[in-house]
């Protein structure tokens, strides 16, 4: 079996309950996240929306992080991109590989951490956290055995990308909240202008 995941921008409301269930799944430690929500404000008033992406690791068929690592502790299973912690000595060279900062190094475990596509539930039969929390239905996995969405299209941030993971109605603008090389900020949520708008 071979999974994919299919984000539908247009029906997510930004809710962050993806977010909150992953972090709470993994136990991810504060200030670091395996998947995350960022925005983009659009328009002038009173002509104003909010566009959401949500975001993490895109299982690519060919990952950069995965040629990064020195130690082999980056594999592939079931069309998913794995950590072995075993293997991993917590160097950060995956971090750098990645263009839209899918991975982190756990500061407690010195181990590098990233969305599994919570592969460990996958295989029993439920759903990842994010999807079965997700209130707009806006996140789905399918497998290989199911049609790709025509209208989806993978996230690249460099033309070497090759992610198996699909967005549908993205806004390519939304690229520029993407930090190569460095992990996902919460800060990239800017939630502390807000009151200043």
């Amino acid at each position: 079996m071979s999974y994919r995941m299919i984000v539908d921008t247009n029906r997510c409301v930004g809710c962050h309950a993806c977010s909150v269930a992953c972090k709470q799944e993994f136990q991810a430690p504060l200030g670091h996240f395996r998947q995350m929500t960022i925005y983009r404000d659009v328009g002038t008033f009173p002509q104003v929306k909010r566009e959401f992406l949500p975001i993490s690791c895109r299982h690519c068929e060919h990952p950069d992080c995965m040629v990064a690592c020195k130690n082999q502790a980056i594999h592939k299973v079931d069309g998913t991109v794995q950590v072995d912690e075993s293997r991993c000595n917590g160097c950060g060279d995956c971090i750098s590989a990645c263009s839209i900062g899918a991975v982190y190094v756990n500061p407690y475990t010195q181990k590098a951490e990233k969305c599994t596509l919570c592969l460990h539930r996958l295989k029993v039969g439920l759903q990842p956290a994010c999807v079965s929390t997700c209130v707009a239905d806006a996140i789905s996995i399918i497998t290989d055995n199911a049609p790709i969405p025509s209208n989806a299209v993978g996230i690249k941030n460099r033309a070497s990308d090759t992610p198996r993971s699909r967005h549908i109605g993205v806004s390519l603008a939304m690229l520029d909240k993407l930090q190569e090389g460095k992990p996902f900020d919460p800060h990239l949520y800017e939630i502390d202008q807000w009151g200043g708008v």
